[in-house]
């Protein structure tokens, strides 16, 4: 006779800081928010497409609290139309997990291209506001050192069904690791949480491809249906 009856399991993770447990948070809304689920779409999908905020929210179950459906709300708005600085809080996954909190302040990536913009003579204001923006869209879609590599963009899309998977294998690997491990002092814990990351990231696996190429390509293809979509609820 098979035991019908539902089995609660509990996973117990180990994290190096209070702020890497929070992001873990921000980041497991993200990947499910690109989840499809049964139906059709996933919930950014359904955004995308729709531009309907509160028909995405609808896929959510009742039970879900007030303070993740609120969160969840806040990652389903729109895109800002130039730079995109909301990615500055957002998680960029798993291989962002322990980087520590920064902004557009610590942005020397932004600081050197603005200062190149400033350098330069315009005819008039809007030949200076349209280089503004094309720097704008440049910036979103330049691999950057602060985000593990990610462009902006692909921050902002959040992981995917693999990535999350990946998630969950580094995550494992880092609790069994370092659990009953004594540590010198927080700033040790993080830094060998780094190292250990930086190496499973770049062992090639499934065809040859490393933890951070599947990632890189999945939230490629991630933005790649986001401007589908769009394209198609602009016509």
């Amino acid at each position: 006779m098979v035991d019908s009856q539902p089995v609660l399991r509990l996973r117990m993770l180990w994290l190096p800081t209070r702020a890497s447990a929070e992001r873990l948070e921000t980041m497991q809304i993200e990947f499910s928010l690109n989840q499809r689920g049964q139906g059709e779409m996933s919930m950014a999908e359904i955004a995308w497409a729709t531009g309907n905020i509160q028909q995405a929210l609808a896929e959510l179950p009742p039970i879900v609290p007030a303070k993740v459906r609120r969160k969840v709300e806040s990652l389903l708005q729109p895109w800002p139309q130039g730079r995109y600085t909301s990615a500055y809080q957002r998680s960029g996954g798993i291989l962002n997990l322990f980087t520590p909190p920064w902004g557009e302040a610590q942005d020397e990536i932004w600081h050197k291209m603005l200062a190149e913009w400033r350098a330069q003579t315009f005819p008039d204001e809007q030949a200076r506001r349209a280089a503004l923006a094309e720097l704008e869209q440049r910036w979103n879609n330049t691999p950057h050192p602060f985000f593990a590599g990610l462009t902006p963009a692909q921050v902002m899309v959040g992981g995917g069904e693999q990535e999350a998977k990946l998630a969950t294998e580094f995550l494992d690997l880092l609790s069994r690791r370092f659990s009953k491990t004594q540590f010198e002092s927080e700033g040790d814990m993080l830094v060998k949480t780094l190292i250990l990351l930086r190496g499973w990231q770049v062992e090639a696996r499934v065809k040859g491809r490393t933890p951070q190429q599947i990632i890189l390509a999945e939230r490629t293809e991630l933005l790649n249906r986001r401007a589908r979509l769009l394209a198609e609820k602009s016509q």
